[in-house]
């Protein structure tokens, strides 16, 4: 365990992988659950704006700093990781904010620990319709990345990150390319994208299993309405279906609204945190009727 002046580095080994995170702060824990091909540097302008706080911002397996090994990849692999990682440090009570597909790990963490999650705040994420960027509809061709891909990963992440963002982050997608060089990513990002896309758009979706879920904690959705990834019609859709589950709008901003407006989403989060009595969010329909969200 080393620190830097602000931030403190670990790493936990489950056994199936090593998981490594940075934390700061004290207070109510809130875990932080970067998006795919990202790490926990994507959420370096966010954390100091979060005080009173203990700040856990996670690596998810293939990613950052943490291990690469030769495992499935699924969604739900990757949440029963995060799950463990939790309860061994043991978290309770804590707030989960999952960007991208680490917001489709949050949500699927509903199934896997649902008594440790106090509130859910989803940035941007997957899981919640089928549209998604074309490009990772490529991706998921069954062995193409995973084969071929290792060489490029470095400017994959450049293409998809240039097109992701309305600011320049240079610097970031540098570091994140050094990242997506280390062996195994490739085989990382392959195998988590095949079991959440496919040629016709995104494959998983939390209403599947709203089932097994006792009951949803309290719920919040950010969104940026330029946003080329995973479109904000998903988020109004969901908006729609849930009941005291508000849809926040980053007006002329992208997929990472955490980069191109780090206090205004820290604001709205705060909001949605802090707030004394936030009701929990409830299907609008009897729990027999499944949602049918549009492709």
């Amino acid at each position: 365990m080393t620190s830097t002046p602000h931030e403190l580095h670990s790493s936990l080994d489950l056994d199936e992988v090593s998981l490594h995170w940075t934390e700061a702060g004290a207070g109510r824990p809130i875990v932080l659950l970067h998006g795919l091909n990202d790490s926990h540097r994507t959420w370096r302008d966010i954390w100091p704006l979060l005080p009173g706080r203990r700040v856990l911002m996670l690596d998810l397996p293939g990613h950052g700093m943490s291990s690469r090994p030769d495992a499935p990849y699924t969604l739900d692999w990757n949440a029963t990781q995060v799950a463990r990682w939790m309860e061994q440090l043991d978290l309770r009570d804590a707030d989960v904010v999952g960007h991208s597909y680490g917001g489709g790990v949050a949500q699927w963490l509903l199934l896997k620990c649902r008594s440790r999650i106090r509130r859910l705040g989803l940035l941007a994420s997957v899981g919640l319709g089928r549209e998604v960027y074309p490009w990772l509809r490529l991706a998921s061709v069954p062995l193409l990345v995973e084969r071929f891909g290792q060489p490029c990963m470095g400017r994959i992440a450049g293409f998809f990150m240039a097109r992701a963002t309305t600011i320049d982050a240079e610097t970031e997608i540098a570091l994140l390319a050094s990242y997506l060089r280390r062996p195994g990513s490739a085989r990382a990002f392959s195998r988590t994208v095949r079991d959440v896309i496919g040629l016709r758009g995104q494959t998983r979706n939390i209403f599947d299993r709203i089932d097994d879920i006792a009951e949803l904690p309290a719920m919040r959705l950010f969104w940026g309405t330029r946003d080329t990834i995973v479109p904000i019609s998903q988020g109004a859709a969901i908006g729609r279906l849930l009941e005291n589950c508000e849809l926040v709008r980053f007006e002329n901003h992208g997929h990472f609204v955490h980069w191109e407006d780090p206090e205004g989403f820290a604001h709205a989060l705060r909001a949605f945190l802090d707030a004394s009595d936030v009701p929990a969010a409830r299907l609008r329909h009897p729990r027999r009727a499944r949602p049918r969200l549009a492709a």
